[in-house]
């Protein structure tokens, strides 16, 4: 995996140099989250029917994006992620925007960290504008798995509307999203996780600096679902949180953080909620490269 993405981010750093008309940016973000159930942990928590404690199981973040826009309407973008609910992630999209309407579609593929065969798919999203003021946007994508009997054993699905407005230097919105992956790690058994979570946040520009932010709150619930021969079991983990995250933006780089904290945990009986409790925040941190090329 180390190999892979090192690969990918080489190529990346190539395209950038290379001969492309208009502007190109590259992020490079690296970081933790620790509301995340062990990927390789087979048996239930709910399983024994009694109490059992959540175990924290910390999990490496990781983020490259590389945008490109080759005109003025026309854009095209590759994003290669690895996150606690789809694992490692790749998509490329090309995009069309103007004053009203920006639609992105491409293709869409996961891999697991054992490097087996891609899962590949396709993904999408459309944002409408009103008036300069007013936007909605949805989003979505999907490997072509077991889900429509193909032969992979795997499906990643994601999917999130989000609806906002523009207020001077700030954009409040209020968003939805979904986050699935189901996979078989043996013969006769298969897992099953899912993260819905309903977010508010306030994106926000500093005046006469070159910083902007967001800060958000929400719900989620987390859950993982544990299919087995003549049986099936299901651990979930709910909780409030609000984050925040910063960027300074300068060329030829910049710098960007950000934080998620749960601090309400209710757990599904049997399962209880971890003493360290703390360590269950989401933080990331990382650089972003622009590139005005004529």
């Amino acid at each position: 995996m180390k190999r892979f993405l090192l690969s990918l981010l080489v190529f990346l750093l190539f395209i950038c140099s290379s001969a492309f008309s208009g502007a190109s940016e590259l992020e490079i973000l690296g970081g933790f989250n620790g509301f995340t159930y062990d990927p390789n942990k087979t048996d239930a928590y709910s399983e024994p029917k009694k109490e059992k404690e959540f175990t924290y199981y910390p999990f490496l973040l990781g983020n490259i994006n590389f945008r490109h826009n080759i005109s003025e309407m026309m854009n095209f973008t590759l994003n290669i992620e690895r996150d606690n609910i789809l694992q490692n992630s790749l998509s490329a999209l090309f995009g069309v925007k103007t004053d009203f309407i920006n639609v992105n579609f491409g293709i869409f593929a996961g891999l697991t960290d054992k490097l087996a065969m891609p899962d590949a798919g396709i993904t999408g999203n459309l944002e409408l504008t009103a008036g300069k003021i007013l936007f909605f946007s949805v989003s979505g994508a999907s490997t072509v798995g077991t889900q429509y009997d193909f032969t992979s054993n795997n499906c990643r699905e994601t999917a999130e509307a989000r609806l906002g407005f523009w207020a001077g230097n700030t954009i409040p919105s209020v968003s939805a999203s979904m986050k699935t992956f189901s996979r078989r790690v043996e013969d006769d058994i298969f897992l099953d996780d899912t993260l819905y979570k309903f977010s508010a946040k306030l994106d926000f520009l500093v005046k006469n600096t070159n910083t902007s932010g967001y800060v958000n709150a929400g719900y989620q619930a987390y859950s993982r679902i544990y299919k087995k021969p003549k049986s099936e079991f299901k651990d979930s983990l709910k909780s409030y949180f609000a984050g925040f995250g910063l960027y300074w933006y300068g060329k030829p780089a910049g710098f960007k953080i950000g934080a998620e904290l749960p601090f309400i945990i209710q757990p599904e009986y049997p399962m209880t909620a971890a003493s360290t409790h703390f360590l269950f925040f989401k933080a990331y941190a990382g650089f972003v490269f622009t590139f005005d090329q004529d």
